[in-house]
C-alpha cells in the first residue's frame, strides 16, 4: 500500500507492537490476511491517493482518498487530454 504526499509510522503489525527505532514508510508490502496500524501527520492539504500498486488489486477497489477538510484543487482538467482512467 503507497499513501501520497506523506510518510507514515508503522505502529504495530498483526496486533504486536512495533520495537525498536520508529519504522517511516510511505509504502508498505502487505500479505493476505496482514494487518498494520500505522500513523501519520496530517499536514500537506490536498487530496492524496492511499492505494495497492498490483493494478489488479486497485481496480478492484484497494485505493481509497486522504482528503483534507476545506481544502480546493487550483487546476481544471483539461477534457482534451485523452486521459482515460480504468
Amino acid at each position: 500500500m503507497h499513501l501520497h504526499g506523506h510518510f507514515f509510522q508503522v505502529l504495530s503489525k498483526n496486533g504486536k507492537p512495533v520495537e525498536g527505532a520508529p519504522i517511516m514508510k510511505d509504502t508498505i508490502n502487505l500479505k493476505p490476511g496482514d494487518v498494520y496500524v500505522v500513523a501519520f501527520k496530517a499536514d500537506n492539504p490536498g487530496n492524496w491517493l492511499f492505494h495497492c500498486h498490483d493494478l489488479h488489486h486497485a481496480t478492484a477497489g484497494m485505493v481509497n482518498m486522504v482528503k483534507y477538510d476545506g481544502f480546493k484543487v487550483n487546476f481544471t482538467p483539461n477534457p482534451d487530454a485523452n486521459n482515460k482512467p480504468e
